[in-house]
C-alpha cells in the first residue's frame, strides 16, 4: 500500500511529462521498494520497540541520473514520505529526522541503484499530520485545532468546533485534548478528554483525520 501510494502521488505529481520521462529504466517505486527493503532489514529492536534507519543515501547511474534531472527534490520528498509512512505502517520509531539524499556512481549501469541506510541521531520534532496532506510541527506551544480562521489547524467542517481541540509536547511525546467542544474528539473510534498519542493512533476531528509523526 505505501508503494502504490508513492506511485500514484508521482503520477499525479507529473502527469504526462514524468510517465514519459520515466517510461523505461529505473522506476521511481523500484527506489522505494528498494529503500523500504533496507529498512526493513536493517531495523534494531529497542526498549521502546523496534526502530527504523533514518538516513538514506541513493546512489544512480549517469543515464537514470540524467532522466531524474529536474525531478530530484519531488521524488526525494516522496521517497522520505514512503520511509516514514512505512515506518507508521510497521511500528517503527526513528532515530531522528528521515532524510534521503540522491547520489552518482558512474560505475552504474542503466537501470542499477544503490542504497544505504543509517541510524542517525537528532532532535525529535513531532509533526501532526492531517489526511489532506497539510503538515504541522508540534513546538513548545499548543496547535489549537477547530472551524475558527484564526487557531493553528483551521477545519472548514460544521460539526466542528471554532475551537475544537488541542495538541501539545509532554515530556513523553504528544497528546491531545478535546476543549469543550460539541461532537467530541475521537481517537481510535473512542471520545476522548485527553489522551497521549502514539504513531499508530488516528485521530479523527469532523471529517479530518489526523496522526503523530514522532521524529
Amino acid at each position: 500500500m505505501v508503494l502504490k501510494n508513492v506511485e500514484n502521488r508521482l503520477e499525479r505529481l507529473f502527469s504526462k511529462p514524468f510517465s514519459k520521462t520515466f517510461k523505461s529504466g529505473l522506476q521511481p517505486v523500484e527506489i522505494a521498494s528498494r529503500i523500504l527493503r533496507e529498512i526493513d532489514l536493517t531495523r534494531r529492536l529497542s526498549g521502546q520497540g523496534p526502530v527504523s534507519a533514518n538516513a538514506v543515501r541513493v546512489w544512480l547511474g549517469p543515464e537514470d541520473a540524467e532522466r531524474f534531472d529536474g525531478f530530484q527534490q519531488p521524488l526525494i520528498q516522496e521517497l522520505e514520505e514512503a520511509v516514514r509512512q512505512h515506518a507508521v505502517s510497521e511500528g517503527y520509531s526513528f532515530a531522528g529526522p528521515v532524510k534521503v539524499e540522491i547520489f552518482l556512481n558512474d560505475d552504474l549501469s542503466l537501470g542499477d541503484v544503490e542504497i544505504a541506510v543509517r541510524f542517525v541521531g537528532g532532535a525529535a520534532q513531532p509533526k501532526f499530520i492531517c489526511s489532506d496532506g497539510r503538515s504541522f510541527p508540534v513546538g513548545d506551544q499548543p496547535l489549537i485545532i477547530g472551524r475558527s480562521p484564526d487557531v493553528d489547524v483551521t477545519i472548514n467542517d460544521s460539526n466542528v468546533s471554532r475551537r475544537h481541540a488541542e495538541v501539545w509536547r509532554t515530556p513523553e511525546g504528544v497528546a491531545i485534548r478535546d476543549l469543550g467542544s460539541t461532537n467530541g474528539t475521537i481517537v481510535n473510534g473512542h471520545v476522548i478528554d485527553a489522551v497521549s498519542l502514539s504513531p499508530r493512533d488516528e485521530v479523527s476531528i469532523g471529517n479530518v483525520r489526523f496522526r503523530i509523526e514522532m521524529a
